[in-house]
């Protein structure tokens, strides 16, 4: 039996305005990164040390969702009930709540056998999407979905390595989706895209034109690619003078939203949908809650300002689509938008898998930009998600270990460690840790032996 607490949780998960909860607790992750934290509202960041930049504009996501929460439990509230998502104990309010469009006791009673009725197939969702690509139910097997794509063959061959290579080397964590590099995806089982949407990202970026013209391994925002270069320049430091390497690790599947190729695939699997005027009325409301300029989801510009938008409106955008009462109305399923882009090598993957490329960084060469300032380097090479990128020398491809492996220091120490709440720490968890801390980790002979017995029991 989930408790209120979990109902309230998986009500919120569920709610059309779910996009924008996850906009908000995104907004506040990656402030807690930068070391900032939210203020009046979330309209501001804050350092909690006083200096020229202690304040900066974050815009507005978190006060939509404070404005929003009291309207969006009404909104969504009779088809909650419908779901069984609404504690026992919350009942009364919300009848209260909706004006009068349900009663109490209409809601404790026709919940769960509505649910019984609803015709859900037998087939459990992780049968389904066994790696999670979306959160509601997939409507069919992850794995029958066929991605119609070509090969630029842009990308420099990848070059296998051994971890008995990797011995006495510092490394740091290079978190990344795991998108493709250097595809063309032309359709997605039967709807064929009207234009193809062409990858950029992921382990392979460090073998593509950018480095090929540039010797960029890794793309991100600047405030991520600058934080990479002042740890390897600590480590270095720290480690006298030794070589430090960038190790790429499988972030969950999701974090592919942030690309501008993901959301071009959603755009190109909307025109295949069985979308109703009035579903996509629903959807245009909520979106231009985020965004007043969204185009429409039935706009041919549609693909124009989901390329053009900043990430973690695309990001909305594909999690709007994502939520349980979108599904039910017919949008795409994102899932297949995201494994359309994703690396075939990397599809059956899980998150939190380290060392399928590998680059010695270069911390003597300047970074370089989309638009730099004065006369800083620009990228001959710009991604179009990603406005900066760093230097350094693709070194191999090595077999993907899990992170509690090589990030030892950190991963070890955490455990037996609980939340505030007192759960225990879950991979979730660690992995926010890793990508806080960014720990540079020597392999040691004792790091390398745990790597070298995971990869013997995987070979038998």
């Amino acid at each position: 039996m989930a408790t209120a607490e979990e109902l309230r949780r998986l009500r919120e998960e569920q709610s059309i305005f779910s996009a924008l909860y996850d906009m908000a607790r995104q907004q506040r992750s990656e402030l807690a990164a930068e070391g900032r934290r939210p203020v009046f509202g979330g309209l501001l960041s804050k350092e909690p040390t006083y200096g020229t930049d202690t304040l900066r504009y974050e815009g507005i996501g978190d006060m939509l969702v404070g404005l929003l929460s009291p309207a969006a439990k009404a909104v969504d509230a009779p088809i909650s009930a419908y779901r069984g998502t609404i504690p026992q104990e919350d009942m009364i309010s919300e009848a209260l709540g909706v004006g009068g469009l349900v009663s109490a006791g209409s809601l404790a009673a026709t919940a769960p056998a509505d649910a019984l009725r609803s015709g859900v197939s037998r087939i459990k969702k992780e049968e389904l999407d066994p790696l999670g690509y979306q959160k509601p139910k997939m409507r069919g097997y992850l794995s029958d979905t066929d991605v119609q794509m070509s090969d630029t063959g842009e990308n420099l061959p990848r070059q296998p390595m051994s971890w008995e290579d990797m011995e006495g080397k510092v490394v740091l964590p290079f978190y990344g989706d795991r998108t493709a590099r250097g595809l063309l995806v032309e359709g997605v089982n039967d709807l064929k895209f009207d234009e193809p949407v062409y990858t950029e990202g992921g382990v392979d970026f460090m073998r593509g034109p950018a480095a090929q013209q540039d010797r960029a391994i890794w793309a991100s925002n600047q405030n991520i690619i600058k934080r990479i270069e002042s740890e390897a320049e600590k480590a270095s430091r720290d480690f006298e003078g030794a070589d430090i390497f960038g190790l790429t690790g499988s972030m969950s599947p999701d974090a592919n939203d942030f690309a501008t190729f993901t959301g071009a695939a959603m755009a190109e699997l909307v025109k295949g949908a069985k979308i109703t005027k009035k579903s996509a009325k629903e959807f245009d409301k909520v979106m231009r809650a985020i965004d007043p300029d969204f185009v429409g989801v039935f706009s041919p510009k549609l693909r124009e300002w989901v390329t053009s938008t900043s990430s973690p409106k695309r990001k909305s955008f594909i999690r709007l689509m994502e939520s349980a009462p979108m599904q039910e109305q017919g949008f795409p399923s994102p899932a297949e938008a995201r494994y359309s882009v994703t690396d075939p090598t990397q599809r059956d993957m899980p998150a939190g898998m380290f060392g399928l490329g590998a680059a010695k960084v270069d911390t003597s060469a300047p970074l370089m930009y989309n638009e730099p300032k004065g006369n800083l380097p620009r990228a001959n090479v710009p991604h179009s998600t990603y406005n900066t990128q760093i230097a350094g020398d693709y070194v191999g491809s090595l077999p993907p270990v899990p992170q509690g492996l090589l990030f030892r220091n950190v991963y070890d120490a955490m455990e037996g460690k609980t939340t505030k709440s007192g759960q225990a720490l879950n991979e979730a968890h660690k992995t926010h840790a890793i990508k806080t801390i960014m720990p540079a980790q020597q392999i040691t002979p004792e790091v390398l032996e745990g790597i070298l017995d995971y990869l013997s029991r995987m070979e038998r």
